[in-house]
């Protein structure tokens, strides 16, 4: 007969093991340049982004999309409220991520957004704060994203020497900058569009003993946004601790109705070290008056055996 001990020690076991799973495919996608696997590096998507290859100028429309590009803010017209959920690896589904985002215009030249971002497991998480603003000069338009960056980590239980671990935590903080430049109608189309923007631009360390390896990488990359009628093509083009990667998305209406179809691919290569890496996104989304629906999927080829990403977003105008 199995005793109470012997089933809590495999209690236990599994536990430990579910935590040391969840951590370990968190910093394997981490370490990719393509999959975007930490929650600080995903926390705040945009599943019309995604959808597109995360092209970051294709965020603009969507109270999530500041985290990508905080000088969209500046194109808001109404107040939106968005919410999101999603799966960063589909196969473990205990790991998930969700956000909470508002937006809203100040004056006619302006906007601000707040946001709350949470991912992990019970036994470890993430969370971000993100306060941004975004304003209009003209053509161009300019804004940052200040983040409140917090990981934790329960300690866990030591089945052979008894106690527990030390928990884990640590605050940091970050911010984003990007900025656009719109050139109007440009080669036939209705809009053409150019924009720079950097990433966690004062490197931020997320390691509560302050190791290097904590440290977040400035990503930097320019980008350019085309749109004629309902069909929308962009790309970019940014640097991420030494690797160049490539992104490309492309959105297209459908006739007579409110659904959008949308794909991307993204590419990353370190020419040095010949190392190389693609993800593939689609998605779709549907507006039905102040109500918008966005999904989005993305598979990593490096990491197929994580079942790749989901991520659902719901925007509300008023």
């Amino acid at each position: 007969m199995t005793s109470k001990t012997t089933l809590w020690r495999e209690s236990g076991v599994q536990r430990k093991l579910k935590f040391m799973l969840a951590v370990t495919v968190v910093a394997a996608l981490c370490t990719s340049s393509v999959a975007w696997g930490a929650f600080f590096d995903t926390a705040g998507q945009s599943a019309r982004a995604m959808g597109m290859g995360e092209v970051f100028l294709a965020s603009s429309t969507d109270a999530s999309g500041y985290w990508y590009n905080p000088a969209s803010l500046a194109k808001f017209t109404s107040k939106q409220l968005g919410i999101g959920y999603g799966q960063p690896a589909a196969f473990i589904s205990d790991l998930m991520t969700s956000q909470i985002n508002f937006v809203t215009p100040i004056g006619e030249n302006s906007g601000i957004g707040l946001g709350v971002a949470y991912g992990g497991i019970s036994e470890a998480n993430e969370m971000v704060l993100s306060g941004a603003y975004g304003m209009s000069l003209g053509k161009l338009s300019v804004g940052g994203n200040i983040k409140i960056l917090r990981w934790a980590a329960d300690g866990q239980e030591d089945l052979y020497h008894g106690g527990t671990d030390d928990d884990i935590s640590k605050v940091s903080f970050s911010l984003d900058l990007s900025a656009g430049y719109s050139l109007g109608q440009l080669f036939g189309l209705d809009d053409f569009m150019t924009g720079v923007y950097v990433r966690d631009a004062i490197m931020p360390n997320i390691s509560e003993s302050g190791n290097d390896g904590g440290k977040l990488p400035v990503e930097a990359g320019i980008g350019v946004l085309a749109v004629k009628n309902d069909v929308c093509v962009g790309g970019d083009v940014a640097t991420l601790d030494g690797i160049t990667v490539f992104r490309v998305g492309v959105e297209s209406g459908i006739t007579g109705s409110d659904l959008k179809i949308r794909g991307g691919f993204v590419y990353g290569s370190d020419f040095e070290d010949e190392l190389e890496q693609a993800d593939f996104n689609v998605g779709l989304g549907y507006t039905l008056k102040q109500v918008c629906f966005d999904y989005a999927y993305n598979m990593p080829t490096a990491f197929k055996e994580t079942g790749g990403k989901h991520y659902v977003t719901f925007g509300f105008s008023f």
